[in-house]
Formats: C-alpha cells, sequence, structure tokens
C-alpha cells in the first residue's frame, strides 16, 4: 500500500480548527496481485483538550477516481 499526499489545507485555530487533505492510495490485493487506486479528500477536526490534548478526528472523505492532476501531484 502507497499513499501520496497531493495538498493539505488548515482553517480555523486551536480547538475549532478543520484540515482537509487530499491523497492518492495505491493497493495491491494480496492473494489475486489485482491493483487499484483511488482518490480521496478527507476531512479531520480538532477533538476538545479531553482527547488526547485535542488530536485529530476524521469526519468524512469524498472518494474519486484518480485524475491526470493527482497523478501529477505525485512528483
Amino acid at each position: 500500500t502507497e499513499c501520496d499526499i497531493l495538498s493539505e489545507t488548515y482553517e480555523g485555530e486551536g480547538q475549532s480548527q478543520t484540515a482537509k487533505v487530499k491523497f492518492v492510495a495505491k493497493m495491491i490485493q494480496v492473494d489475486s496481485r489485482e491493483k487499484t487506486e483511488f482518490m480521496e479528500t478527507s476531512t479531520f477536526e480538532r477533538a476538545g483538550k479531553h482527547i488526547r490534548q485535542g488530536a485529530w478526528l476524521y469526519r468524512e472523505g469524498v472518494i474519486e477516481e484518480v485524475t491526470a492532476l493527482g497523478e501529477e501531484g505525485q512528483n
């Protein structure tokens, strides 16, 4: 499995901070050796300080086919 981050953006500050991360994941099925890849834009937000001093929590993701733009961003 390989994961290439294409972009990261952040909004807000402190406990109200959010992040969007766009990445391409490439995977190979162990038994069949089938290759697959996808692009995802994930949204994260800060947890309250009561959870590991404000750790990042995954909120949602939008999965897309890998595009030429995504492939260019890997270089």
